[in-house]
């Protein structure tokens, strides 16, 4: 008899701290929808592109890579640039999802583009 006060107290205990914590935690949402982890601001690197659809920036000086969130959007901003082209981009960025699958991912990023623009000493 003690032996089964026993084990309902300790059943009673579990199930209580798993309705009281929350249970399982949900992972934080990345890519265009997740949370931004950063801002960018006129960060210096270079804007590739194949078509509307690929759209990416590697950056300078923090080496990272991101892709761009709403490329379709963002292409008026962007169609202004040669692809190839070293430009100074300001947005905010996320995680791209790819951190969940590989640990190489560690630099990649979706962004919010802002503005893209020519870095002063520059013209066009």
């Amino acid at each position: 008899m003690r032996m089964k006060k026993l084990q309902a107290f300790f059943l009673v205990t579990v199930l209580t701290f798993v309705f009281t914590s929350g249970g399982c935690s949900k992972e934080k949402k990345c890519g265009c929808d997740g949370v931004i982890k950063f801002s960018l601001h006129e960060v210096p690197g270079t804007i590739y592109y194949e078509d509307t659809k690929f759209t990416y920036f590697i950056s300078d000086g923090i080496y990272s890579y991101f892709t761009m969130c709403e490329p379709d959007s963002a292409w008026e901003m962007v169609k202004k640039f040669k692809s190839g082209e070293h430009v100074l981009v300001s947005g905010d960025a996320a995680d791209d999802c790819m951190k969940q699958v590989s640990a190489y991912a560690y630099a990649n990023y979706v962004l919010h583009l802002k503005e893209i623009k020519l870095p002063p000493f520059k013209k066009k």
